[in-house]
């Protein structure tokens, strides 16, 4: 190879460097919705979860038989957490709150034996926590089971809000992806659109004269895809050392998923954006090319 040679593909090299730049940024924004599309979901989980039943028990009620129904309650399907808390403990945990001990005041300790009950997120809906409550209920040892009916309901209102602003929000962030990167590639063909034409003109098939752009535009997709997830790895890293307690929310497995959709529609988009551009260089006339 000639050093004038070297310096042709050096300066190709070059000129497809801003092409995989813009497709990483772009890849990049699309992941960041993404990252927030997933922490959005795990923390509305995480408010549901935390949402809390609190189940009483008649005075006159075995601990047997409550540590019994605290068992099956422990092993139901919609169970997250359940504890079970004496009323010994329930009047030292008040007393502390109070700042003194009201049984010595009162002469007689007026609280109730409880479970403490944390449903599973996909449970914590009125309906459901309604039927959870009903089936409880039918339980003779139990006196009461208290929750907030509002605090749910608006939980549940909220998410369905963001949910849907999230979704709507995620449909424009991909058209403005496939947008961009559909318009770096043709940009990036539109100097080459003269090259395409002459290969026609000279006898050269529609499959040989895309095939390497489409390998081209699948490298550029792919090195695009990774620079882009190493952006948002880095990002999901710092991101703790800003925000406290944010990476309870983490969830690798997903992240992993996202990362993998990332690079295969930074490639799907860029290879079929190449076809499309270069179908459309090769149904021009010579004259339109100017």
């Amino acid at each position: 190879m000639t050093q004038q040679e070297g310096k042709i593909i050096k300066k190709r090299r070059v000129s497809y460097l801003p092409s995989i730049i813009s497709i990483a940024l772009v890849l990049f924004m699309l992941g960041l919705f993404g990252i927030i599309l997933i922490n959005g979901k795990k923390l509305s989980d995480h408010i549901k979860e935390n949402f809390q039943l609190t189940i009483f028990f008649r005075d006159d009620v075995k601990e047997a038989d409550i540590k019994r129904i605290h068992l099956l309650i422990e092993s139901s399907e919609y169970t997250r957490k359940a504890s079970y808390v004496n009323k010994e403990e329930a009047a030292k945990d008040f007393a502390k709150e109070l700042g003194q001990d009201f049984v010595n005041f009162l002469g007689f300790n007026p609280l109730l034996n409880s479970v403490e009950l944390f449903v599973k997120s996909n449970y914590a809906t009125p309906e459901k926590i309604a039927k959870i409550e009903q089936e409880i209920r039918k339980n003779p040892e139990v006196t009461d089971v208290v929750y907030q009916k509002t605090i749910i309901e608006e939980i549940n209102e909220n998410v369905k809000t963001v949910g849907t602003i999230l979704i709507a929000l995620s449909i424009i962030f991909l058209l403005i992806a496939i947008t961009l990167i559909n318009n770096t590639i043709r940009l990036n063909l539109y100097a080459r659109r003269f090259l395409i034409k002459s290969m026609q003109m000279v006898g050269a098939t529609h499959s040989f004269i895309i095939k390497p752009f489409v390998i081209k535009s699948f490298l550029h997709g792919l090195y695009g895809g990774i620079i882009a997830c190493f952006l948002m790895a880095g990002l999901l890293y710092w991101l703790p050392f800003w925000v406290a307690d944010l990476q309870m929310l983490y969830d690798t497995a997903q992240f992993a998923i996202l990362f993998a959709v990332i690079i295969i529609a930074g490639i799907i988009i860029s290879m079929v954006s190449s076809m499309i551009s270069t179908n459309h260089y090769l149904r021009m006339k010579i004259d339109d090319l100017y």
